[in-house]
């Protein structure tokens, strides 16, 4: 038997379903608080007893994405601890790719939640670039202390990494013809990754 708090979870997460039902069809700009609750079969009220705003809902829907995404960059990295550093990081960029396209499939605005123009996405989009730096760091920071990569300064290669790998993160990559993407991610793996590894 769930009492109060359990109903409340149950809200929450039945505003947060409809709402993503609907941001994934229509997007950010076009779905309404009125809309969301509709979906949701609550009153307009009970979304606001939830959430401030239309825009704290985007952002908790974009927040989770991303943090799927991070998610599976960190298990692809823990699967390939025996291959090296360079076969770590380069899993993890990989599993980067194949989630964010994954995101994308759920409707013709789902892209819309790991990017867009709206603030709510790009504050979710920033805080997940900060903890993806911050995944890359560590990995670049172990594998320069085994030895097993050649790596001055872990934070700035981090920041480098990002950057080396932008246009195989949304937008640009949701417009990457497909038969381009996989080949053209397995050279830039070899031009860049091949470059951290220490030579005797």
């Amino acid at each position: 038997m769930s009492g109060p708090q359990g109903s409340e979870d149950e809200r929450r997460t039945q505003i947060l379903e409809a709402a993503a039902r609907l941001l994934d069809h229509y997007g950010p700009h076009k779905t309404t608080v009125s809309d969301i609750a509709r979906e949701a079969k609550v009153g307009v009220g009970s979304v606001y007893l939830e959430f401030p705003s239309k825009e704290a809902i985007i952002e908790e829907l974009s927040r989770r994405r991303h943090t799927t995404v991070l998610g599976a960059m960190r298990m692809a990295a823990e699967g390939a601890a025996g291959g090296g550093y360079s076969r770590r990081l380069q899993a993890a960029m990989d599993a980067r790719v194949e989630s964010f396209l994954a995101q994308a499939q759920g409707g013709a605005h789902a892209g819309d939640l790991v990017h867009c123009f709206h603030s709510a996405v790009k504050g979710a989009h920033e805080r997940y670039q900060e903890e993806e730096r911050a995944l890359l760091s560590e990995l670049l920071a172990e594998g320069s202390r085994t030895g097993d990569l050649d790596v001055g300064d872990p934070e700035t290669a981090a920041r480098a990494l990002q950057r080396a790998y932008a246009s195989f993160c949304p937008p640009a990559l949701y417009f990457m013809p497909r038969e381009d993407l996989l080949p053209l991610l397995s050279v830039l793996h070899h031009i860049v990754l091949n470059g951290l590894i220490r030579r005797s």
